[in-house]
């Protein structure tokens, strides 16, 4: 793509590899996707719409003006403005996630054409091609679970308040970026048309799996302007669900390694059994 690749340093590994390119001025996002049709036509879809975004002044990270996303060898690129990260960097809180993610889902529809969100993302690709990382009983449990997720999905109601529209997809603190005094929304991988209330989900999920203090909850909505009790709604209750196990999608696909192994029986033993175990974060 004629960038200077020299002095590259990983920022992330996990879903994507990310790559600064600090003599480029750039940062290069890659994901395995099999040569996956779908898959690049999602990464298409994070360049239009945040190109889009940025045009209504919207704080997102924003793609570099050149033709991607890149494909190579089951590869796909895209290729985004480095942002210069204020030092110290400025911490961000829920409650200003809530008031991007409230503009976020004030805009109109953008001129680009969106799939309905899937709430399991990943998982039942990652179940089918990942079978061996499981044991049977956990496998058939995912199985079953997905199953029933996926049959109710079509027909779930949401709060009006939360209804239809543009969103974010996987809305959580460690997507906002500190740039000048304020934040930026990055991952845009899964950007789609679905229930506004999935964006709110991640904050609720990390209060009730991952030990975070439940006055998350409380800031998120009260500046996003919900009411908390929405938390026991069907429909958000079945988002927060599908959210428990697509959280599993990248222990799954790194189970290989004995630490992620570690955590994944943790999780789905909390899933399954009710145990109530506070899970952690592991990266490898």
């Amino acid at each position: 793509m004629g960038l200077d690749a020299r002095g590259a340093v990983p920022l992330h590994r996990r879903a994507n590899t990310v790559y600064a390119l600090p003599d480029a001025g750039a940062v290069v996002r890659l994901r395995f996707t099999h040569g996956s049709p779908e898959w690049r036509r999602r990464l298409a879809n994070s360049v239009q719409v945040t190109r889009w975004l940025a045009e209504q002044g919207f704080p997102t990270i924003t793609p570099l003006d050149i033709p991607q996303p890149v494909s190579v060898n089951g590869w796909v690129a895209t290729f985004w403005r480095q942002e210069t990260v204020e030092e110290p960097a400025l911490a961000a809180d829920v409650a200003d996630l809530a008031r991007i993610l409230r503009r976020l889902h004030s805009l109109p529809p953008p001129p680009v054409e969106l799939p309905a969100t899937d709430p399991l993302g990943s998982l039942p690709t990652d179940l089918d091609r990942n079978r061996a990382a499981l044991t049977g009983e956990e496998y058939d449990w995912l199985l079953n679970r997905c199953a029933e997720i996926a049959a109710e999905y079509p027909g779930a109601t949401m709060p009006p308040e939360l209804d239809h529209g543009l969103i974010h997809g996987d809305a959580h603190l460690g997507n906002l970026i500190p740039v000048a005094g304020a934040f930026l929304l990055a991952d845009w991988d899964s950007v789609s048309v679905g229930p506004r209330a999935q964006d709110l989900i991640p904050t609720l999920h990390r209060v009730l799996h991952l030990g975070y203090p439940r006055t998350d909850w409380l800031d998120l909505c009260s500046a996003y302007g919900v009411d908390p009790s929405l938390e026991h709604h069907p429909g958000i209750r079945l988002l927060q669900k599908a959210r428990e196990v697509r959280s599993l999608a990248a222990y799954i696909r790194r189970a290989a390694h004995p630490d992620v192994r570690r955590e994944l029986t943790k999780r789905l033993r909390t899933l399954m059994t009710g145990d109530g175990s506070v899970w952690r974060a592991v990266t490898v």
